[in-house]
């Protein structure tokens, strides 16, 4: 039997990562599950120090770790992003690492829309005026969806379906996309009515930006200062992906110095954000604590995948791998 330890919670009810676990590995593992995650790196390698397979969502695990858990065979990422571990010393042991892509494509989809609307209705302002003894004034006044350009930057899984949703609101659509000659991008970009322009024409052109791309050392910080100056007066900024995908610093500075533009963040540099970080001053700013994966389905439909990696790796055809 395989001794899968899970470092840190997986997000359900432990009785229903249970049951998912015993309906895709229960012949083959055995299942160890903290109710929290480590407190340091020490900690973590006392907890995976036996391990066969390793099931981490965001906890980070280190190549010092990697390097001292000598019965570790793989390490089960249960999320799409997996900048958390070291790549490079799990390939020198050897080490498989699975990710789950896609789990949470329509939960993050629909939060875009759920932040740009509430933006551009001004909704939280309506709840403040509201909650004070207020009533309608002209700082409520709203604008439409329809007719507006939505520009997507990254037109992978979650891009695509904002495009998708982005027709349903009768919106043009403008993508940035690093490799636009991908069949399935051409072929969603003609369904949607969807054209490619560099990044430059896209944060010029748009009345809402959307920012999809995952964090690699070349699309750190691809969205500076320089690119935030081209935004349209009213513009709606959004990033469900990466914090560091916009260099925050720039973010901040932009922000202070154009009230107009609205940012919508659901993700930082450094998670959680900071209580006293500049971000949390700013009033035309939307923040929510990195919930664009955080529904029930989403959440279901990862655990099952994660385990379904690691039965796959089991019977010797990994899947979902990216070491």
């Amino acid at each position: 039997m395989y001794l899968v330890v899970a470092v840190e919670p997986l997000g359900l009810e432990e009785s229903k990562v249970r049951k998912i676990f015993e309906e895709t590995l229960g012949r083959y593992a055995k299942l160890v599950l903290y109710d929290a995650p480590p407190a340091d790196q020490g900690e973590l390698f006392k907890r995976i120090k036996d391990a066969d397979i390793v099931v981490t969502v965001s906890y980070p695990i280190s190549g010092e770790v990697i390097r001292k858990s000598e019965k570790l065979k793989m390490i089960a990422v249960s999320f799409t992003g997996y900048d958390h571990v070291d790549i490079e010393a799990a390939k020198e042991r050897g080490i498989v690492v699975s990710n789950v892509p896609g789990y949470a494509t329509d939960s993050v989809a629909e939060l875009v829309f759920g932040l740009v609307i509430v933006a551009a209705r001004r909704v939280i302002q309506a709840d403040r005026v509201m909650r004070t003894g207020g009533w309608r004034t002209p700082e409520l006044l709203g604008t439409e969806l329809r007719g507006k350009t939505i520009g997507i930057v990254g037109f992978g899984a979650i891009g695509r379906r904002v495009a998708e949703l982005a027709k349903a609101f009768g919106m043009d659509i403008l993508v940035y996309d690093r490799s636009p000659w991908k069949e399935e991008k051409k072929k969603k970009a003609e369904e949607v009515g969807a054209r490619f322009v560099s990044l430059d024409e896209l944060m010029r052109k748009s009345d809402i930006v959307t920012v999809h791309v995952p964090l690699t050392s070349e699309t750190r910080h691809m969205i500076r200062y320089e690119h935030l100056r081209l935004l349209k007066p009213g513009a709606i900024l959004v990033n469900v992906a990466r914090g560091a995908v916009i260099k925050e610093d720039d973010l901040v500075r932009f922000l202070k110095e154009r009230k107009d533009v609205t940012a919508c963040l659901d993700v930082y540099s450094v998670e959680p954000l900071p209580p006293d970080h500049e971000l949390r001053k700013l009033e035309n700013v939307i923040l929510t604590p990195h919930i664009g994966f955080y529904t029930k389905e989403a959440l279901e439909r990862r655990t099952r995948v994660t385990f379904e990696n690691i039965k796959a790796f089991i019977e010797g055809r990994p899947q979902n791998r990216v070491a």
